[in-house]
């Protein structure tokens, strides 16, 4: 598979090293440039899941939102909660507009 829009030069290795030393701070940032290397890795046919770039980077990701602390207690629970509660709003909110 082709991404022609891949940014030219990309480098997902040197873009991973960037990431993590000192550590990128901007969630965002480093959800782009996994999104990026996850694109790169497949149009040179590399498996996403254990390319140590993809990982690095995901590794980031992870540590910029806490995920281990999802994964002690109730945290989780807690979370898919609020995006239901959350969800259901929105569902309701949208109905009462188109039947408006």
């Amino acid at each position: 598979m082709s991404f022609p829009d891949l940014p030219a030069r990309y480098d997902r290795h040197r873009a991973a090293l960037d990431i993590v030393d000192p550590g990128a701070c901007n969630p965002s940032g480093v959800a782009l440039a996994l999104h990026t290397a996850c694109r790169q890795a497949i149009a040179e046919g590399v498996s996403q899941r254990d390319d140590p770039a993809i990982r690095l980077i995901g590794l980031q990701l992870a540590s910029l939102l806490h995920v281990d602390r999802i994964l002690d207690g109730d945290e989780y629970g807690r979370l898919i909660e609020h995006c239901r509660a959350r969800a259901a709003e929105r569902k309701h909110a949208a109905n009462r507009e188109i039947a408006a």
